[in-house]
């Protein structure tokens, strides 16, 4: 990593890979990088992988859809972003999305922070192989922690 007061270089060879809910992110820069502002990660999702429905309560989300298609419910409608796409979420709403084709995204997430309890609940992935979805119990069990509540286990 190249760091001056201004700006900030991270290596490819830097990132940091998880799996984490069906999905292998690789965190491309934190707060470390970012003076806790954003967090930005690099995710692929098989057909099927994505997230359960969930709220943040600090962070906003943004996706960006490199390629392939996710399908999201987000506050009650169902909307699905495709190659090119981009969906921004403020914190506090509910939702889910799930991969229709493999994807790959770009996830910013602000204010930084949320790529810790990726790197927590996550999976490193020093080799590049598959995980199963099954192996990734941690998420629930770190999510409150970091102001995240899937709806399956905490209400609001």
């Amino acid at each position: 990593m190249t760091e001056t007061s201004r700006f900030t270089v991270v290596p490819v060879a830097r990132r940091r890979a998880y799996w984490i809910g069906g999905q292998h992110q690789a965190v491309i820069a934190g707060g470390r990088e970012t003076a806790n502002r954003y967090a930005l990660s690099h995710s692929t999702i098989a057909v099927g992988g994505g997230a359960l429905e969930h709220r943040h309560s600090r962070e906003a989300e943004s996706f960006y859809v490199i390629t392939g298609r996710l399908r999201f419910s987000i506050d009650r409608q169902t909307v699905t972003l495709a190659t090119g796409d981009f969906l921004h979420a403020e914190p506090g709403l509910k939702y889910s999305f799930e991969a229709l084709e493999p994807t790959e995204v770009l996830i910013l997430y602000a204010p930084a922070g949320l790529e810790q309890f990726i790197a927590e609940a996550g999976l490193a992935d020093p080799g590049g192989y598959q995980r199963s979805i099954d192996e990734a119990g941690a998420v629930l069990a770190a999510a409150a922690a970091y102001g995240v509540n899937y709806s399956a286990v905490d209400k609001p």
